[in-house]
């Protein structure tokens, strides 16, 4: 067990968060794995303040689930991409001053991955699957964070629709809306 000060998860800086979420997303769309990992250890360090092992270990937790999920199509990927995203947010989980239901919060998040890829086969709209995710990370409702979803969900659908030339700087906009939507209702606790 980690003897590390818990922290609170509510506390980041939205804007650093967001140029990091965009940076991931590209290295994400370009296969670019090893810099994915890389983005995700800044992104521990910043969003949640983790020590350079802790981080180390929930990136890479985070990283395998992504590169599993992205590489490969098919439910015979779930299991692993869940059993590792149960690790990343158990850590995550386990070092919060407000612990929160890790497994639930892995299970939301191979949910709107999968709306997202598999739109067709959901009747659950990928904003309100999003929100739903976050609202288990900080104990909250899922209306509370539908403003967030609603904009990541559009990043996404504009990042989808515009394959071979990306708007990098609307999907960066349409992100740092997003971080802030969440921080706001996260401030408010």
């Amino acid at each position: 067990m980690n003897s590390m000060a818990k922290k609170n998860l509510r506390e980041f800086d939205y804007i650093k968060t967001a140029q990091l979420d965009t940076d991931m997303w590209r290295a994400y769309y370009g296969h670019n794995f090893f810099l994915l990992f890389v983005l995700l250890l800044r992104l521990m360090r910043t969003q949640f303040q983790f020590s350079r092992r802790l981080a180390l270990r929930a990136a890479y937790y985070a990283a395998i689930a992504a590169t599993n999920y992205r590489l490969r199509y098919g439910r015979k990927t779930f299991p692993v991409a869940l059993k590792n995203l149960a690790k990343f947010y158990l850590f995550i989980s386990r070092n919060a001053t407000e612990p929160f239901d890790y497994t639930k919060a892995a299970e939301l998040e191979l949910e709107w991955w999968n709306i997202h890829r598999y739109p067709e086969e959901y009747d659950k709209k990928l904003s309100v699957s999003l929100a739903a995710t976050m609202a288990v990370v900080y104990n909250g409702n899922t209306k509370d964070f539908l403003r967030y979803g609603e904009y990541r969900a559009r990043a996404m659908i504009l990042r989808d629709n515009s394959k071979s030339r990306p708007d990098w700087e609307e999907i960066d906009s349409l992100l740092k809306a997003s971080w802030k939507a969440l921080h706001d209702v996260a401030q408010k606790g």
